[in-house]
């Protein structure tokens, strides 16, 4: 499954804001440190104001902030109200029609899969997707993942310290 472009730019921005909650980020930072152009920007902001997901206050000193804390922040509801009205695929268009009907499944297939993909990202708050004390992405594949690389890396280490005693 790939995300919209500005799906990628509103979860950065939201991570951006998350990580420092308590202050307001001006759009002109925002867009130079995530190298967004100010136009596109603007219409994320204010998709994500729409959402409720930001609240802005203008003026000098003015900017954007999270309105709600980023542990209450469901990764999937973000990605699945910025994506909800984009087709999977043709046949999920509202014009789009299948030729195959009444004998195809995949529509429905695609479809299972991707609930499935939105209630897994539901698990995972915007909190969770930061870096820091605690915050540490618990998956089963970065469990995984660690496991095979900790019984990579020892016996490397065992090879390394032969070599070296023989020296």
């Amino acid at each position: 499954m790939r995300l919209l472009t500005s799906t990628d730019f509103a979860l950065r921005v939201l991570m951006r804001l998350a990580a420092t909650p308590d202050a307001h980020v001006s759009t002109d930072t925002l867009a130079r440190e995530l190298v967004i152009s100010r136009n596109h920007l603007h219409k994320i902001v204010q998709y994500l104001t729409e959402a409720g997901l930001v609240r802005t206050i203008r003026g000098a000193r003015g900017g954007v902030m999270l309105a709600r804390p980023a542990d209450e922040i469901k990764v999937g509801e973000v990605i699945r109200n910025h994506e909800q009205d984009q087709a999977l695929v043709e046949c999920f268009r509202a014009d789009g029609a299948c030729n195959l009907l009444p004998r195809c499944r995949l529509r429905g297939m695609l479809d299972a899969a991707k609930n499935i993909f939105y209630q897994y990202l539901d698990q995972y708050t915007l909190a969770q997707c930061l870096a820091g004390p605690g915050l540490a992405f618990d998956g089963p594949r970065s469990q995984k993942r660690q496991q095979k690389s900790e019984r990579s890396v020892q016996p490397k280490r065992a090879a390394r310290s032969k070599t070296s005693v023989r020296v």
